[in-house]
């Protein structure tokens, strides 16, 4: 009895390892690919790579091209934004010189009234310093935006100076200033009117 059963059990075993046997058999046969399958697949791959690399570089010339144009567009805007910001401080300079330039005769006339003041006029009159303030006021805001007179004493400068007159004088050396006749000023630097001046021979 027990021989039998040695027998059996080891019948049994053999039946299971035929089992496992056939399983990977199968198993493997499964798995395995043809030769010529695996070329088509190797080729496939390789042109598949192929066509993505030129994409790639397609891609990326696209791309350069489209930074180059972006940074041409930056570079016009700030150009094109330098060149407007010039052109509005350029307008707003001469219509600030325009503006100037009309406030000059008032100066003129603030100073011929004060030179021909009549006689009897006290000039510590509230009224009288009134006007003086007010010609100060007028002369430190044209001053803030770089108004400045001509000096009209020593020698004539033809470029600052403009002589409307010419005399003999015993106290003037020649070709210095007698007498300046109107003021002269510069803004910011520039002649804006030239002095009117009596000159000595």
């Amino acid at each position: 009895m027990a021989e039998e059963k040695v027998e059996q059990v080891e019948q049994q075993e053999a039946s299971k390892e035929e089992e496992v046997a056939t399983e990977a058999a199968n198993v493997a046969a499964d798995a395995q690919v043809p030769a010529d399958a695996a070329d088509i697949d190797a080729a496939e791959l390789l042109e598949t790579v192929a066509r993505l690399e030129a994409e790639l570089s397609e891609a990326r010339q696209e791309c350069a091209e489209i930074t180059d144009k972006s940074q041409r567009l930056a570079a016009e805007f700030q150009n094109s934004r330098r060149r407007q910001d010039r052109q509005l401080a350029e307008e707003m300079e001469r219509v600030s010189t325009h503006i100037i330039k009309r406030m000059l005769p008032v100066m003129d006339d603030f100073d011929l009234a004060f030179a021909h003041a009549p006689a009897g006029v006290d000039a510590q009159e509230a009224w009288v310093e009134g006007f003086r303030q007010i010609q100060r006021k007028l002369r430190s805001l044209l001053e803030e935006e770089g108004l400045t007179p001509i000096p009209t004493e020593g020698e004539f400068d033809p470029t600052i100076h403009e002589a409307i007159a010419s005399a003999p004088s015993d106290g003037v050396a020649s070709g210095h200033i007698i007498e300046a006749l109107r003021a002269g000023y510069m803004l910011k630097g520039h002649v804006l009117r030239p002095a009117l001046v009596r000159v000595a021979i």
